[in-house]
């Protein structure tokens, strides 16, 4: 079998040409690598439209940048990356879907690194007889064992001239011979399963096992609203100027008990649950203060959050890569490495002020006693949960913690330091700070 691949430029493409790179687009649109990102769709849709259009042009950071993400013309593109940041992620989501969803794709389609022109690449696939049974998919078939051919040229020695021998028509050395036939190729097929299991596979494969369904556990939040009377008689509120102030009561206020979820934290949830859904689980979404652990028997749980997670905040306190919420309410809460004070991770700014890079931990730990999976996506910020959420969806990412894991990482403990930028409310591709694994 020889494979050759064709790169042909988009103004040299004929309409049948200009309907198959469609087809692909739409099928790389509808995969798994880019579900869990609108604006990864959004961006490579655009960038490919307008090659096939012919409009070169266009494909400039600044217009991709004013007609995908909102700028302005005259925004600084030296100071904000966001268009720079977004053609890595779907760089990153091409790579992961051409090597496990589609690798053998009619068209593919490419984005070079440096530039946002999109490459389009026909692979034809030419076979001869030669070569028909080689590349046809491997059957293994068990078949009775064959007769013995007595106009062969082989000399077998009879059973009448070897008596105590058994035959090979008798029933129980049939029976035998096929067992042993079926039990080498179960070990073989074990043996191959295990051999070929990805890492994304290997890491929630725990998870998978388990009896029950995995349940995904939200943080716990909670919202106070002026009440109707208190909103009337405080309208001067608006008149307000700096430095003045208002009286108010703990009677003008209504607390709501887990009334909000953050966008950051629901794209968490979403990419986790389509993970899982495409490995045949179907989640239970559950908010933190909701679940008992003697209700949990059997069912692990998925915590989302760190410290409006009580779950993450009971798991995760004492191991290595903990939280800490610093010397006072006011300070800037940090990621701390226990076993070398010298190391922590904090944010640059505090609410209110723009978030430009967050941080976050995953963690996977066993009970010591029953052996149930318990995973923590935990961010310093709520961008660190969505990335967190989106890293542990990825095969690429379980790829490089792979690299950096002992012999047997698999059944072990495990925590993955990440930080990535942020660029407005877009957090960018996450890198591996340190890693962690213990039994």
């Amino acid at each position: 079998m020889t494979l050759t691949v064709n790169r042909t430029p988009a103004r040299q493409l004929s309409i049948g040409q200009v309907d198959e790179v469609r087809a692909a687009l739409t099928a790389v649109l509808e995969s798994e690598s880019f579900a869990t990102s609108r604006r990864c769709r959004d961006f490579l849709e655009c960038v490919v439209e307008l090659t096939l259009a012919g409009d070169y042009e266009s494909l400039t950071e600044r217009f991709l940048g004013v007609k995908l993400f909102g700028r302005s013309v005259d925004y600084e593109t030296a100071t904000d990356s966001i268009v720079r940041v977004r053609a890595n992620d779907v760089r990153r989501r091409l790579m992961q879907y051409y090597s496990t969803s589609s690798p053998e794709a009619k068209v593919r389609i490419e984005m070079a690194a440096g530039g946002y022109v999109p490459e389009f690449q026909w692979q034809a696939t030419h076979t001869d007889s030669s070569e028909h049974v080689a590349n046809d998919p491997v059957r293994l078939t068990v078949s009775p064992l064959p007769e013995w051919d007595n106009s062969a040229s082989v000399a077998v020695e009879s059973d009448e001239t070897a008596p105590g021998r058994r035959s090979w028509h008798s029933p129980a050395t049939f029976l035998w011979g096929s067992i042993a036939i079926l039990t080498v190729l179960f070990t073989l097929f074990m043996s191959l399963r295990v051999q070929h299991q990805s890492n994304f596979d290997a890491f929630w494969q725990p998870v998978l096992d388990a009896s029950g369904q995995p349940v995904l556990n939200l943080p716990t939040t909670d919202t106070f609203q002026l009440t109707m009377n208190s909103e009337r008689t405080l309208a001067p509120l608006s008149d307000l100027q700096p430095g003045q102030s208002f009286p108010l009561k703990l009677g003008d206020f209504i607390g709501f008990h887990d009334w909000h979820v953050s966008l950051p934290v629901l794209q968490a949830t979403l990419s986790v649950a389509l993970a899982l859904n495409h490995k045949g689980k179907t989640p239970l979404v559950r908010i933190g203060t909701d679940l008992r652990r003697d209700e949990l028997r059997g069912h692990p749980v998925i915590a989302i959050g760190s410290f409006s997670n009580p779950w993450t905040e009971a798991t995760v306190s004492g191991l290595r890569f903990t939280f800490d919420r610093g010397a006072s309410d006011t300070g800037a809460p940090r990621i701390r490495d226990a076993q070398n004070p010298q190391r922590s991770w904090k944010l640059s700014h505090t609410y209110p002020g723009p978030q430009d890079k967050d941080y976050a931990i995953i963690t996977r730990t066993f009970d010591p006693v029953t052996r149930e999976p318990f995973v923590s996506l935990a961010g310093l910020h709520s961008f660190g949960n969505q990335i967190a959420g989106e890293f542990v969806s990825q095969e690429s990412s379980w790829n490089e913690v792979a690299r950096r894991a002992p012999p047997g990482w698999q059944k072990m403990n495990l925590q993955v330091l990440l930080e990535a930028d942020i660029v407005g409310t877009t957090p960018g591709s996450p890198r591996i700070v340190d890693v962690y694994f213990w039994k």
